[in-house]
């Protein structure tokens, strides 16, 4: 049986908030339970979702009441807002995702939004609560205009990229992945990505590589190159050399990415390598601080392909 410094402890690093299967792993049997309701030590905050009274109140404990309600994840708006999106702030009711057909479609405790595709690289936890992905996120987000202008889409992309929460790459891999005929959303997700792409370069760090480039006395390579395999979308790289089949790519705060980015990005890394492109990654301080060896790693890499 578990005692109540086990329930608080929980409850804890969840805002206070606890479901029957959170009771039942502790060992709490259903008598247990009706006592600890009677005593005050738990509320009855839905069916089957409690709140441990000794836990202080957060502005988080709605919206993880909302997910413990309904079985789903904070999404749209509401994920937003916990990723650190800016301009998103707390929701005066939690908007969830739960995957269709669940039992949980209705809900006073949030708007509920319903897909068929949930899986588990876009679902995360945050603050003990589980939330959509960023790259998820903002999919979602792009699923609401008009009712969320444009704009605002485009703005939260640009500021998750530049905040280090999300990268162009990632986006374009989980645009494919949830690519779908009619799935909401696609058009204008991609319609902001390719905005981004279109300017030829979409950050600084970029542009500081072609200057680079020019500099050094390199050609110049497609910037923002879409790559397919076998017939299907396989990777967006920053630069290539297509005729060489070298890839470039620069980055900044990768280290600081979340888990779920930094599997993808290895992933897409992978499926370049296995389809014979070289990849050459270059960091902040390596574009800034030493251009020459960029330079020469790039020659280098282009005198061997061009020998082979």
């Amino acid at each position: 049986m578990a005692d109540l410094g086990s329930i608080a402890r929980l409850g804890a690093t969840r805002h206070g908030v606890l479901t029957i299967e959170d009771l039942d792993a502790l060992g709490v049997s259903r008598g247990r339970r009706r006592t600890l309701i009677g005593s005050g030590v738990l509320r009855v905050a839905g069916a089957g979702v409690y709140v441990v009274a000794s836990v202080p109140v957060s502005s988080r404990r709605p919206i993880a009441i909302a997910v413990a309600a309904t079985g789903g994840a904070a999404s749209h708006r509401t994920s937003a807002h916990l990723h650190g999106v800016p301009n998103f702030g707390p929701p005066r009711l939690p908007e969830v995702v739960v995957r269709h057909r669940s039992v949980h479609h209705g809900s006073t405790h949030a708007t509920v939004h319903t897909t068929t595709n949930l899986p588990a690289a876009d679902l995360i936890e945050v603050d003990g609560i589980r939330c959509l992905s960023v790259a998820r996120t903002l999919f979602s987000l792009a699923g609401m205009v008009p009712a969320l202008p444009l704009d605002r889409v485009r703005g939260a992309v640009d500021d998750a990229v530049r905040l280090g929460l999300a990268t162009d790459p990632w986006l374009w891999s989980r645009l494919e992945a949830l690519r779908c005929r009619g799935r909401t959303g696609v058009t204008a997700f991609e319609q902001i990505l390719s905005a981004r792409a279109a300017s030829s370069t979409e950050s600084w760090l970029e542009r500081e590589y072609l200057r680079v480039t020019i500099d050094g006395g390199l050609p110049l390579p497609i910037c923002q190159a879409r790559i397919e395999a076998k017939g299907a979308f396989a990777a967006r790289v920053d630069f290539l050399y297509p005729d060489l089949r070298i890839v470039i790519e620069v980055s900044g705060a990768v280290a600081h990415a979340p888990a779920a980015q930094r599997a993808a990005d290895a992933a897409r890394r992978n499926r370049l390598l296995l389809e014979g492109y070289l990849v050459l990654e270059f960091t902040y301080e390596q574009v800034v601080g030493e251009p020459e060896a960029v330079v020469a790693a790039v020659r280098e890499a282009r005198a061997r392909r061009s020998a082979a």
